[in-house]
Order: structure tokens, then C-alpha cells, then sequence
């Protein structure tokens, strides 16, 4: 017996003591990282969503949004609907497939990363047993199970959310080992429900267990079952048989003479009377897919066994090691260090990193994208020598965003809803699934993530979820920020019209921002502060409504944002009190400079000139505020190289020569350094700046247009560059400054140590406004002087050259390879290109030469590449007929 001790600082703590029978500690190289199957042998349960539907058949729609695989022994699926309370089906998976086919994006990507193509509905592997309509399973009148109480949606999603609180509740699932058990409420009164699998009259049956607790009310109240569908017969009250379409017989039976088996309107339904006395009642309902002697079961399925518990062993008893890479980054004043992922571990899981919570200061717990719950010891060392990994928790459904709750809890945002995973047992793996809150209804879509989670101040919980409908899709939630009350009762949408939203909340100030993607009326990457009744437009003919962004950020910058991270505290140094914006698209990290002053809220985006390497999603603060962690993995296209990667962000001693905020007023701009700069090195000529407008429109995404409409950039003169008494501010005097949506600013200074400060910031400015110059450290500007000393300077001829350092910096290679492979790529490779003829999507033909790869990168829109989705924004306006070209012989270079 090994023990091994970790601090806990409340009784309810989710870590306490853990006794690891048999659990030697291992490192990470013992095992290869090739992953066994994504359905874990011996799990009891999966969260994920099943399409039931059999053509032609009874039930025209029977999908599971929210569902719940139940292995058996033998095979046996069970399928159960969260949502509905109700069994959506039972089959047999064939021997050796999986217990659905594995079209979710997680299961299509789990053992060949880069392969997302084709996420449609997972659907049963074998015949279904036992469907039922997509009305409630269990009720406390008959008359409630006619119906679907639900309010459908617009359109044919049939993600409605669960049912009227009133009629009843999934309350979460518990791992008893082998056995999954479900609880939920029916009414008032408390349900518990597991399955098993026997042989009884020689064949095979599955048995449903319940254990009804006593209800609240001073009656006894009735229960109602639906069991299945067709034209059931009930020679008595315990049995009742069907025939199949395939000329079977199915067949239904009950050990308990309370149990009512009934036909209603083709259905089978069941119907429970308790008998008096306020004590547990448990009973059996079996279901035999194959009947043969359907008349002998009822006599053979015996007592309903006690409801199964937890056991006190561990799942997963060893505990794996892993270690560092310090300073693997270092640039700008700060410092990213890599730790190594458990991905070399006994149970062959693949570990993709997608969220990251702290317990306490040196322990956390790392969400997959895979449906596992990690916790990892020694996490604040500086070196981070020797970090210990436990498995948690597993079997979540397509999980993106996790936080640490009330004592220590672990709260998930999955497509069931957000979950809370609890140790009841106190051997260190979570057993109590809780169901904490799953008011905001899921689409079917495959697209429809979960994306992102944030706490407020208030204790409610602010979800982001995906507005992309493939495969279904029309809630109202999709596209949405929400707000979950502290209870998780209630679910309140703030804004919606969004392609792919993550929402971050200040954690005292309770302020809201959140980022997109570029796409339809989102003409480019932006940051928004979020508000009730905001709407952003996407996907939508005409909007009624479009909210102006805080700021809106250059495609060539960041072309796929990620969430974002409020630096409290004043651990972080210069960057205390800042927003840091990350990327998905490239690994870079940016800041957002909020302006709450101006008559409409806008902003800066800073870039930060380090380049992590790894595909951002999430970033969470540690709790000393002394670094931000860094988590994601590969999906879609990015230009960071790292598969999957989890990294800290710190201060590395040397100075931060970017600006740390910044501000536009009616005359120019203020840019904020850490450090002081030398005086003599802020000049105009130091400066230059241009400006551009996007269209915002139904077409996806938008080149860059002058303020005469014509697609280009203006230049934008600088007369003067100001430093502040202190030498840690600049006001750059830009006359005829007016509202634009882009304000590129360009600098190459000095600090005082002699160290380049040299960057870019990018303004949106919806109104202009003044700013007291005197007060932020310049009281004595002539602004009267309006000669202009520097304007962008005119670029060269088109190189091979230019076009390749192009093809990295306006993150081409991301979508396309030069090497002539297709796996991760959106986009046809350019590898033998030039020349060929092109087959599209609409059945034309075209040879890709000079004027089809200009029109491409103009006009990505007008023709399709037969095999690939519409995705590529147009660079109309964003690059110079020199750079374009440039690209081109690049391209024929290949």
C-alpha cells in the first residue's frame, strides 16, 4: 500500500489522504503514447450524443442531445437521454467496434489529431432494441408522457433543453465501479436507476434496477413509465411481448406485482404505485431483445439487489511523473516555460490539454478534450523538476472549460451541461457526476463547443458556446453568452449573433469582454466588451443589430482568437491590472487596452512579440498571480507547431519593451511603456502609421478599404512624438485624427538601458475623444503644430523571397502545406500547384495560374476547391500588388 499525502484545506476538499493500492509512480517515457481506443474498456458511462433515428421507421426523430452510453457486459449499450429521462434505445455493439460510431470531433481526432473532416452525429453500432419517441420516459401522470413538454426551437435542432423543472430533473450519474448509476427526480420523488445484464429463460436480458426514495409528499405518488413503441400485447401485468420488424420478439417483464404494464396509444407503458411507508421501494423491469420463452421471465428475475456504491479502490491507482522545460520561450520581458503531459500512461489515454484550474497553489487540475480530469502536484516549483499527474475523472463529453467552485470543487462545461465532479469516497477519483446545471440548452450541432467559462464576482457562471450549425442547429444559445445563476437553475443569454465566442469575466469587477472569429458581418478577429442584448451578426442575411467591438484585430495578427486572462493582483509586474488576449491562430500573446471613457467603449491591441508555439485556448491565473498557465492542442488550423501543450507564463527579469497599454484621444495617440525610454529616440520620424476600414457584411470576412471606399490602406501623417516627464509615456500627435476601425501605429524606440522598444499597437476608435494631455504627463504639446514629419513608406519590388516569409507571417502555411501533405490542413496544398487545372465545388474547371491565384487570394469565395468547405477570408486591401505577387513566385517556386 502506497500512501501519499496532500494538503487539504476543508474537510469537503476534493484531495484528502489517498491510499494508491498497488500504485508504483511512473514516468512519463515507461509507456508509448500510441492511444488505445477512445471508449476506455471497463468505463461505465459516456457522455456524448446518439442519433437513435431509424429511417422509415416509428420514430422519425429519436436523438439523444445529451446522452449517456452505458456499456454492459456482453456488449450491451444502453443508451439514456439526460435531457428526457428516458432509455433512447438499447443495441449490441459488434465485436471489436466501438459503442457508437465515432463521428463527434473529439472521437474522429483521438487517434489522428489533425482529422476533424466529417463530424456528424454518432449513431448506434448496432440494431436498436427498445427505442422510444422523443417525449419524457418517466412521469408522475400518464398523460405526461403524450408529449414532448418541451418548446421547440425555429428550426429542426433538437437540442431543447431538459424538462420543466417541475416534471422532473437529471441530477447526475455516480461511478460504482462496473456500474453506473443514475439519479434524477420524478416530481418530488428521487429516483435511482442502473442496469445489469442476465441470462434468464436461456436468454439474454437487461435488467433496469430502480430504488425509489420515499417522496416529500404526505401521498404516495404514482409513477409512469415509457418502455418502447408498437403494437405491445399485456397477457398479464407483469409481461408483455412484441413482435420486431425483423420478425423477433421482444419482450417485458417485472419482478414487482406494483409494476402496471399497459399498451397506450402503440406504446408500452409502465405504471409504479408504491406501497405505504416511508422507506426505499426497489423493483426490476426487464428487457429481452430476443424473447423465446417470453412467458417464463417474469418468474426468473429475482429480488432488485441493493443500489450499488462506490468502491474504496482506485480506477486508476498510478500516479505518473513528468518534469519542465524552463525558459523554452523567452522574449520581450517574459519567459514561458513547457511542462510535459502525462501522455505516456498505463491506460494509453491521449492527453490534449484544453483547460487548467488550481485546487490550491501547487496543485491543479487539467481538463482534456477527451473527457478527462487530471490532477497534477507541484505545479508552482520554479523548476518544475518533478510534477505528479492522477487521472480524476473521465468520460465527459467534448470538454473545453473547466473552474475550480465552492471549496475546491471541479466544475466542467461539457455538452450535457456543466458538470461537477465530487469525491465522495475520498480515494482521490471523482465518483459524484453532478449535474450541476444544464439550463443552457445544447444544440445539435456538431460545432455547437461549449467554448469557454469564466466565474463572477456574484458566483454565477458565464458560458460562451459555438454558433457555427452544422449537422442541426437553431437554440437560441447557440452563438451566445450566458449567464448561469449561482444555483445553476437558471440560464439568462447576455449576447448572441457570435461565430465562435470565449467570454472572460474580471473577477472583482465583474466587467465582461470576450473575442470571435472572423466571419460573416465579423469582417475580422475582435474583442468585445459584453453587454445585455449585445448581438454581432454572424451567419445571418441582414442583422437587425450589429454591436460595435472594443476593438478590432488585424487578421494578419490573429487570425483565430482564443479566451483571455485579467492579470490582478500585482504579482505580474508591469503587466499587473492588464488583459492578456491570446491566439489560437498562432500562439502569440497580446494585450487588450479597454477605453471605458470614450462616449462608445473601444480599445488597443498590443502584441507582445512572443511567440509560444503553442495552439492558446485557455489561460488561467496562478493563485499567487505570479504567472498565467497556458493550455490547448491542434484542431483546426494553427500556425503554432505544438500538438498539445501546457505551458506557465512569467516575468523573466528582463525589461518589457512593448507598450503595456495605450489610449487614442482626438489628436493622437498614448502608448505606456514599463520602463523609461531614452529621450532622444522618441521622434516623429521613429513613427509611422496608416488606417483602414473592413466591410461588414454577409460574405466571410473582409478585405481592407480606404475611407473612400477603394480597398487599400491611408496613410496616416505623424507630426510629433512627445515623451512624458517620467520618459514612460509617448503621445503621438497624429492630426485629422477621425473614427476608423483600424489604427495601426508603428514605433522603433529605446529604453534607457539601450534596449529596442520597438512594436505595433492597433487602435478602433468609434468617437474620438479629448484626453487632458497635462494630466497624463504632457503639459505642454502644441497642438497647433500639424506639419507632418512621417508617413508610411512605399514598398519594393515583389521577391520569391518576400513571398515566402509571407506565407509564414499572414499564417498561409497553417492551411496550406508547401510539402504536398494534406493531414491538418483546411486547404489545398501549394505543393505543384502552378499549372494544374482546378476542379471546384460547382463542377467548373480553371488553370491555376498567375490571374487564379491572384483572384484566390482577393476572391477566396468565388470558386470553392471541389473537396473543401468555403473559410478563407479575402486579403483585398490587406496586401500591396508587390506583396501578392510576391506570394505567386513563391507558389511557382513549389
Amino acid at each position: 500500500m502506497m500512501k501519499v499525502n496532500v494538503k487539504a484545506t476543508a474537510p469537503t476538499r476534493l484531495l484528502v489522504t489517498l491510499l494508491l493500492a498497488a500504485a508504483p509512480v511512473m514516468r512519463a517515457a515507461e509507456l508509448k503514447p500510441k492511444p488505445d481506443p477512445f471508449f476506455e474498456p471497463g468505463f461505465p458511462f459516456y457522455q456524448t450524443k446518439v442519433d437513435l433515428t431509424v429511417p422509415g421507421g416509428p420514430l422519425a426523430q429519436n436523438f439523444a442531445v445529451r446522452g449517456l452510453v452505458l456499456p454492459l457486459a456482453e456488449g450491451i449499450v444502453v443508451a439514456f437521454d439526460q435531457d428526457l429521462l428516458r432509455i433512447a434505445g438499447i443495441w449490441t455493439a459488434p465485436q471489436n467496434q466501438p459503442l457508437v460510431t465515432q463521428m463527434n470531433m473529439a472521437q474522429i481526432s483521438y487517434a489522428r489529431p489533425h482529422d476533424k473532416a466529417g463530424a456528424q452525429h454518432s449513431k448506434p453500432t448496432g440494431t436498436i432494441s427498445f427505442p422510444t419517441a422523443l417525449k419524457p420516459g418517466i412521469a408522475t401522470t400518464a398523460e405526461a408522457l403524450k408529449t414532448d413538454p418541451r418548446k421547440p426551437n425555429a428550426t429542426s435542432d433538437l437540442g431543447r433543453g431538459p424538462l420543466p423543472d417541475a416534471h422532473g430533473r437529471f441530477l447526475g450519474i455516480e461511478d460504482c465501479g462496473t456500474t453506473a448509476v443514475l439519479h434524477y427526480r420524478v416530481g418530488q420523488t428521487q429516483v435511482r436507476e442502473w442496469h445489469e445484464v442476465s441470462t434468464l429463460a436461456g436468454q439474454t436480458v437487461i435488467l433496469r434496477h430502480f430504488a425509489i426514495e420515499p417522496g416529500k409528499q404526505t401521498t404516495a405518488q404514482p409513477l409512469h413509465f415509457a418502455i418502447g413503441p408498437a403494437a405491445w400485447l399485456a397477457p398479464t401485468t407483469r409481461l408483455a411481448t412484441s413482435p420486431t420488424p425483423e420478425g423477433g420478439q421482444l419482450a417485458v417483464a417485472t419482478n414487482s406485482d406494483a409494476l402496471k404494464l399497459a399498451a397506450q396509444n402503440g406504446e408500452l407503458t409502465a405504471t409504479y404505485i408504491p406501497a405505504p411507508g416511508g422507506k426505499e421501494h426497489r423493483f426490476t423491469i426487464a428487457l429481452a431483445p430476443e424473447a423465446a420463452d417470453a412467458t417464463s421471465l417474469a418468474g426468473q428475475i429475482g429480488a432488485t439487489p441493493p443500489v450499488p456504491t462506490p468502491g474504496k479502490s482506485r480506477r486508476w491507482p498510478e500516479a505518473i511523473t513528468t518534469a519542465g522545460t524552463t525558459s523554452s520561450v523567452k522574449a520581450n520581458g517574459l519567459a514561458l516555460d513547457l511542462l510535459a503531459l502525462p501522455e505516456t500512461n498505463p491506460w494509453k489515454r491521449r492527453v490534449r490539454a484544453a483547460d487548467i484550474g488550481f485546487l490550491a497553489p501547487d496543485r491543479a487540475a487539467v481538463l482534456t478534450y477527451d473527457g478527462d480530469v487530471w490532477l497534477a502536484e507541484g505545479v508552482q516549483s520554479p523548476g518544475l523538476e518533478r510534477v505528479t499527474w492522477h487521472r480524476f475523472a473521465s468520460g465527459l463529453h467534448e470538454s473545453l472549460a473547466l473552474a475550480i467552485v465552492e471549496d475546491g470543487v471541479v466544475q466542467v462545461a461539457t455538452k450535457n451541461g456543466l458538470v461537477r465532479l465530487r469525491d465522495r469516497d475520498h480515494n482521490g477519483e471523482a465518483d459524484w457526476y453532478e449535474n450541476f446545471s444544464d439550463a443552457m440548452r445544447q444544440s445539435q450541432s456538431s460545432r455547437s463547443f461549449p467554448l469557454d467559462m469564466d466565474l463572477g464576482p456574484d458566483g454565477a457562471t458565464y458560458i460562451s458556446q459555438g454558433g457555427i450549425p452544422m449537422g442541426g442547429g437553431g437554440t437560441s444559445f447557440l452563438g451566445s453568452v450566458a449567464r448561469i445563476s449561482p444555483d445553476g437553475r437558471t440560464a439568462d443569454i447576455i449576447s448572441t449573433g457570435a461565430r465562435e465566442p470565449y467570454v472572460t469575466v474580471h473577477p472583482q469587477t465583474g466587467l465582461i469582454t470576450g473575442t470571435d472569429q472572423q466571419g460573416t458581418f465579423i469582417p475580422s478577429s475582435v474583442s468585445y466588451l459584453i453587454r445585455p442584448a449585445d448581438h454581432f451578426g454572424f451567419n445571418e442575411e441582414k442583422p437587425a443589430k450589429l454591436t460595435s467591438p472594443l476593438v478590432w484585430i488585424p487578421h494578419t495578427e490573429d487570425n483565430s482568437c482564443a479566451s483571455q486572462v485579467w492579470l490582478t493582483g500585482n504579482k505580474f509586474g508591469p503587466l499587473a491590472g492588464q488583459l492578456l488576449h491570446l491566439s489560437y491562430g498562432n500562439g502569440g500573446l497580446f494585450l487588450i487596452s479597454p477605453d471605458l471613457d470614450a462616449p462608445v467603449p473601444q480599445g488597443a491591441f498590443i502584441p507582445l512579440g512572443i511567440d509560444t508555439k503553442i495552439p492558446i485556448l485557455q489561460g488561467r491565473l496562478q493563485p499567487d498571480g505570479a504567472a498565467t498557465w497556458l493550455a490547448g492542442f491542434q484542431i483546426y488550423d494553427s500556425r503554432a507547431p505544438q500538438l498539445q501543450a501546457l505551458g506557465r507564463l512569467r516575468l523573466s527579469g528582463d525589461p518589457v519593451a512593448s507598450p503595456i497599454s495605450a489610449k487614442s484621444c482626438a489628436d493622437g495617440v498614448i502608448l505606456n511603456f514599463a520602463s523609461p525610454l531614452q529621450a532622444d529616440s522618441v521622434r516623429a520620424e521613429q513613427v509611422t502609421a496608416q488606417s483602414w476600414n473592413y466591410l461588414r457584411s454577409k460574405a466571410y470576412g473582409s478585405g481592407r478599404y480606404r475611407k473612400d471606399g477603394t480597398a487599400g490602406m491611408d496613410p496616416v501623417g505623424v507630426s510629433q512624438a512627445v515623451v512624458s516627464k517620467d520618459r514612460r509615456s509617448v503621445f503621438i500627435h497624429l492630426p485629422g485624427l477621425g473614427p476608423v476601425m483600424q489604427l495601426e501605429v508603428r514605433h522603433t524606440f529605446k529604453l534607457e538601458n539601450g534596449t529596442p522598444a520597438e512594436g505595433v499597437t492597433y487602435f478602433t476608435i468609434h468617437q474620438p475623444h479629448a484626453v487632458n494631455l497635462a494630466q497624463s504627463g504632457f503639459p505642454s504639446v502644441d497642438l497647433t503644430k500639424t506639419d507632418i514629419v512621417s508617413r508610411p513608406q512605399i514598398e519594393g519590388l515583389p521577391t520569391e523571397a518576400l513571398g515566402k516569409v509571407l506565407s509564414t507571417t499572414l499564417g498561409c502555411i497553417a492551411c496550406h502545406s508547401v510539402d504536398g501533405t494534406k493531414e491538418g490542413k483546411t486547404g489545398p496544398t501549394w505543393k505543384g500547384l502552378f499549372g494544374i487545372e482546378r476542379e471546384f465545388a460547382d463542377g467548373s474547371q480553371e488553370s491555376a495560374n498567375e490571374f487564379y491565384l491572384r483572384d484566390s487570394i482577393l476572391n477566396p469565395q468565388r470558386k470553392i476547391v471541389k473537396g473543401y468547405l468555403p473559410g478563407m477570408a479575402s486579403y483585398k486591401g490587406v496586401l500591396t500588388d508587390a506583396q501578392i505577387e510576391s506570394l505567386i513566385l513563391y507558389i511557382r517556386s513549389l
